[in-house]
């Protein structure tokens, strides 16, 4: 499938939502294709050369808004990991790629010796209720879905969190996610 890429320096992976809004002209051009398409858009990391980067997150718009200063503001939410073929770009610059789904990441129980990294997690977003409340508590029991929070807050290298998004389970982000939370 062909997926017009929103390009940004922030990782969504799937199951997590965030806010953007929409000014550029393009943008505005891909909220209407997508809404109007069903497909979604693929959100896109970009490389220090400011190129996209080859994994992305398939997301769907569940929401959108009027902001205080009169621009578009949309809440996304992330469906599945997308590999993405070469792009090109239209004549407004909105950049466009083939894009193949990845296998889901399979759902993993929460642990004992996993729990820290929950209840990190809830205090964390304790500071965003709005993003919060986008949340259920089951979530806060799935492994996976936890690593992915983590993997979308935490300041890494874009580079980090690309690898962590080409590998076919969570075990990687977990690991990196614990190594950083330890040094902290």
């Amino acid at each position: 499938m062909q997926l017009a890429l929103f390009t940004l320096p922030i990782c969504l992976l799937p199951g997590g939502m965030t806010k953007l809004r929409i000014f550029e002209p393009r943008y505005k051009r891909l909220v209407s294709e997508s809404l109007s398409s069903g497909l979604g858009f693929a959100m896109c990391m970009l490389g220090d050369d400011k190129l996209p980067l080859p994994i992305a997150t398939r997301a769907d718009i569940v929401d959108f808004e009027t902001l205080e200063d009169g621009l578009l503001g949309i809440t996304i939410s992330g469906r599945e990991r997308v590999a993405l073929g070469p792009w090109q770009s239209d004549s407004d610059g909105l950049k466009r790629a083939e894009a193949s789904v990845l296998p889901a990441w399979d759902a993993l129980p929460m642990t004992a010796k996993h729990q820290h990294l929950a209840d990190g997690l809830r205090q964390v977003m304790a500071h965003f209720p709005t993003q919060l409340a986008n949340y259920s508590d089951n979530d806060f029991n799935n492994l996976t879905w936890v690593c992915s929070r983590w993997l979308e807050l935490l300041p890494l290298s874009l580079q980090n969190k690309q690898l962590c998004l080409k590998e076919a389970d969570p075990g990687l982000t977990l690991a990196l996610i614990n190594e950083v939370i330890k040094k902290s």
